[in-house]
Order: C-alpha cells, then structure tokens, then sequence
C-alpha cells in the first residue's frame, strides 16, 4: 500500500528537498502542510507534486530554437 501522507522526514526523502527548506515553506506558506496536534508537520504527496511541478517551462521546437540562435548570431556580427 503507498502512502499518500507523508512525515516531515519522507517529504525530504520524496522531494529531495532539506528540511530547512521545507520548513522555510511551511512557514512562508508556500506550500500546504498539517499539524494535526501543533508539533509534526505532514505533507500530502499529492500538495508536493503540486508545488514541484509549478512554473512548467514548455519546451520549444528544435526549428523555433534553430531560428532564434541564428537571428542571436546575425544580430551580434559573430557571422562576419
């Protein structure tokens, strides 16, 4: 069975994240966290998936990339 809520330790193990890090998170609420009894602090798997897969960068296509380095090249002069 997979556990879907995780402790402040297997958040980091999950995440690769430290736990000044994840602290700093939590107190900054950036990410959402528990604590059912005011001491331990829990994650949902599912909130920190969530918050690492923010800010997608989309990837271009490889003719979009060609064309932007050659404009970069000819604008600069390093073709001459």
């Amino acid at each position: 069975m997979e556990k879907n809520i995780l402790n402040l330790k297997e958040a980091c193990e999950y995440t690769g994240f430290s736990k000044s890090h994840l602290y700093k998170l939590t107190h900054y609420r950036k990410i959402d966290h528990y604590k059912p009894n005011g001491k331990n602090i829990f994650f949902k798997k599912a909130d920190l998936e969530a918050y690492m897969l923010r800010g997608k960068r989309e990837a271009k296509p490889v003719l979009e990339m060609e064309t932007e380095v050659a404009n970069y090249i000819l604008d600069k002069g390093f073709g001459e």
